[in-house]
């Protein structure tokens, strides 16, 4: 179940991801409440469940994302340079590809096409998952951060917000990155393997708690911004959530304003007594 929860929650969430520039508003909730429906239904007629999976359902949105090249001139140490920008400007929102994907898993569970992919090469299916499996390889955080720490200055973007952190608190974030990956999969080749789930719904604490105090928020809004940022896409998440290392910031600045609206009224109250 948790498994479950964890992995349409986030299937939708990167689907809506904020290089995604999508208008319409997500139905997180009422999306889980019908899976739930759906997941009833199949148990009682044996059929498989539907559900939401990583990373078919972010690939589905990029490929309905419309982008365009923007070309950004500078000068730099008295050379002008060339930036190359990949904008997404919009995303097809439509219901249509999903409701044939919806038809086709259907379709592939009915006895002739059962029959015509029992005929099909192992290879081929294998071939599938290793592209669809490569495409999140490409787009790996971890991969990313850890191929940035090598690159030369001179190819990094001078726009990049990573450069606005010391490379050493950048490598000490990919530990923490790499040391939850390994645990899951250290944890998935033991007679425990089921109860990984577990382990990935035990990040959150470690985020909210332990990671304020290891990181400043301004590292962490780099490092760990939202994966979804839209208006629209956090409405149907209840707005916002405020980071516990901003909300520490925000209680300060609050603290500070107090004292001070407080030292104002002292000083009049002085000041009227003379």
């Amino acid at each position: 179940m948790l498994l479950f929860y964890y992995d349409h929650n986030v299937s939708s969430i990167t689907a809506q991801a904020k290089q995604f520039p999508v208008k319409k508003p997500g139905g997180f909730h009422w999306d889980f409440f019908l899976l739930g429906v759906t997941t009833f239904i199949s148990t009682i007629f044996f059929i498989p469940f539907p559900n939401g999976l990583v990373p078919q359902a972010p690939v589905h949105t990029d490929s309905l994302t419309v982008r365009e090249t923007r070309l950004k001139r500078f000068s730099s140490d008295d050379v002008e340079q060339v930036e190359k920008d990949v904008v997404a400007t919009s995303v097809v929102e439509q219901r249509v590809s999903h409701f044939v994907m919806g038809l086709a898993i259907i379709g592939t569970m009915t006895g002739p096409l059962l029959t015509v992919l029992s005929t099909m090469p192992r290879s081929i299916f294998a071939g599938v998952f290793f592209v669809v499996g490569w495409g999140s390889v490409e787009s790996n955080p971890i991969l990313l951060r850890l191929i940035w720490l090598v690159r030369e200055p001179r190819f990094i973007q001078p726009s990049d917000p990573l450069l606005t952190i010391r490379r050493s608190r950048i490598g000490f974030y990919v530990f923490w990155q790499a040391l939850g990956v390994l645990s899951c999969v250290a944890i998935s080749q033991t007679i425990a393997a089921i109860g990984f789930p577990v382990l990935i719904i035990a990040l959150i604490p470690l985020r909210w708690l332990l990671f304020p105090r290891m990181f400043t928020a301004k590292e962490l809004t780099v490092l760990d911004a939202l994966t979804a940022d839209n208006e629209v896409v956090l409405a149907s998440l209840g707005g916002k959530p405020t980071m516990p290392e901003l909300r520490d910031e925000m209680e300060g600045e609050k603290m500070e304003n107090g004292q001070a609206m407080e030292g104002m009224r002292q000083r009049k109250t002085i000041s009227k007594d003379r």
